[in-house]
């Protein structure tokens, strides 16, 4: 059975009494029976039950304008609404809403639970965000994970954003799907017609837009459309364009971070940092390019280049002298979907000659969130070489003591948003102590990431963090500019010679 919403949103086959009459009329007048006279004798009429055809083609246009999988409304039903409601708005000066809504990482459900699993999830949120939907609304599913909602005579911005709130609290509790229990979130844009007329496809594109920031800026919530969205993505466009060359033409390059021990203040480790030198736009930070590697898909490309030339710099500075200290590099959720992410890390080092132990791989917590046999084999994995696993940022955004547990970690890295205000935010100062404490019981090594201010270091050092990294000791450098902190020091450094 249709949806409510939308058996009230979507047209019916239009059909003409009129014109059916006329047909008849002349198809009764080529059947008259006349005499030798010419005179009307009689007439032959046919009846034909044409129910079934009728039938048929009222099945036609509901299949023509419904999703096959969630019985919702496909593209071609929200598009002839939208125009419907647009035209609509510019006759009497109402306000229209669109919500663009795109699931937070489906394809790991897919990928997890298998596509059985992913189809009967999308079912199920098309059922619940239907229930969040008045009966103008129309609600349609535009393919993927992605649907769209058509919002009519709604009373401004305020009533958007309440619309928008209703829908993603559907999300609150579980889906179960067959004996699965699911989590789910979504990610919404948002916009609302203006003053100004708007095309359908304009109108679209700004969801579309809103949809994107949503995504960019963490996901789980919603967003307006605001006009510099436009000047954005475009950018990101040419970012995306642009970065499928940078590697190539020499234009990645990384800078190194040093991890200073509190207790000698001597460097025992360095983060890699990948930066973008654009020849016209000049040096992009990884927070910009790095989204836009990933949707892309280009991550995979950038992270093994990243990898490479870290470990390379690695092995050099050993060759050079240099004690060995492990190199950090970070580490992309699509990267470890890659069933041989294992398997080219052990050549990358054997190629090299550069020991496990001397590679450090961060992950997010967003990047463990999926929690798939192959994430905890490929760690297993890893762990068995040699390999360090860290957890970076953490308590950012997805905080869990689960993955203390569950994976081989080796170091936990407090995310510098915690550390900034500790001497100011009671909550921080207390959450920074507890983790700093959970993880020494727990037989981690803990770094407080973004140290600055000497107070703050002083801080850390009360509480028992044993590793910081920040501007305090250093900002990145090149690989020269690291080189020389070991052989020479600075006033907050130690100069750590070679043995």
């Amino acid at each position: 059975m249709a949806h409510r919403a939308l058996r009230r949103g979507l047209a019916r086959p239009s059909r003409q009494p009129a014109q059916v009459r006329e047909a008849l009329h002349r198809r009764a007048d080529h059947n008259l029976i006349r005499g030798d006279d010419g005179a009307l004798e009689c007439f032959v009429a046919i009846h034909e039950d044409i129910t079934a055809r009728l039938a048929s083609e009222e099945k036609v246009a509901y299949i023509a304008l419904h999703d096959s999988l969630t019985d919702l409304g496909n593209r071609y039903a929200l598009d002839d609404r939208l125009d419907i409601e647009l035209n609509r708005a510019r006759r009497l000066g109402s306000c229209v809403a669109a919500l663009w809504i795109d699931l937070d990482n489906f394809k790991d459900v897919n990928d997890t639970f298998g596509h059985s699993v992913g189809d009967a999830l999308l079912i199920a949120v098309g059922k619940r965000l239907s229930s969040a939907l008045r009966d103008v609304d129309l609600i349609c599913r535009l393919g993927g994970d992605e649907f769209a909602v058509v919002a009519p005579d709604i009373d401004g911005r305020k009533a958007a954003a309440n619309l928008a709130e209703r829908l993603l609290a559907t999300f609150q509790k579980p889906f179960t799907v067959e004996a699965q229990e699911i989590f789910s979130s979504a990610s919404i844009g948002v916009t609302i017609t203006s003053v100004n007329p708007i095309s359908r496809a304009d109108f679209m594109k700004q969801a579309d837009l809103a949809l994107y920031r949503t995504k960019s800026e963490g996901r789980n919530g919603y967003r307006f459309f605001e006009t510099e969205m436009d000047v954005e993505i475009r950018r990101r466009m040419r970012l995306a364009q642009d970065l499928h060359r940078a590697v190539e033409r020499g234009e990645l390059f990384l800078e190194y971070q040093p991890q200073v021990a509190l207790g000698d203040r001597r460097i025992v480790g360095v983060e890699a940092l990948v930066r973008w030198q654009h020849p016209q736009l000049g040096v992009i930070p990884p927070t910009e390019f790095i989204p836009v590697a990933e949707s892309s898909g280009l991550i995979e490309q950038v992270g093994a280049w990243v990898l490479r030339v870290a470990c390379t710099q690695a092995r050099a500075w050993q060759d050079r002298g240099l004690p060995p200290f492990p190199i950090a590099v970070n580490i992309s959720a699509i990267q470890l979907r890659d069933p041989r992410f294992a398997d080219s890390i052990a050549e990358l080092l054997a190629e090299l000659g550069l020991a496990p132990e001397y590679l450090d791989l961060e992950l997010t917590e967003r990047v463990l969130m999926d929690g798939s046999p192959l994430t905890d084999k490929t760690l297993q994995t890893l762990n068995g070489m040699g390999v360090g696993i860290s957890l970076d940022d953490f308590g950012k955004g997805y905080a869990s003591l689960d993955y203390l547990r569950r994976y081989p970690l080796s170091k936990v890295k407090i995310d510098q948003s915690f550390v900034h205000d500790m001497e100011t935010n009671f909550k921080n100062a207390t959450i920074v102590s507890a983790v700093i404490d959970l993880a020494s019981k727990l037989g981690l090594r803990v770094i407080a990431e973004g140290v600055e201010p000497q107070a703050l270091l002083e801080r850390l050092v009360a509480e028992g963090c044993e590793q910081v990294q920040g501007f305090y000791f250093s900002k990145p450098r090149s690989a020269d500019g690291l080189e020389r902190l070991f052989t020479t020091g600075n006033d907050r450094i130690r100069a750590h010679p070679p043995d």
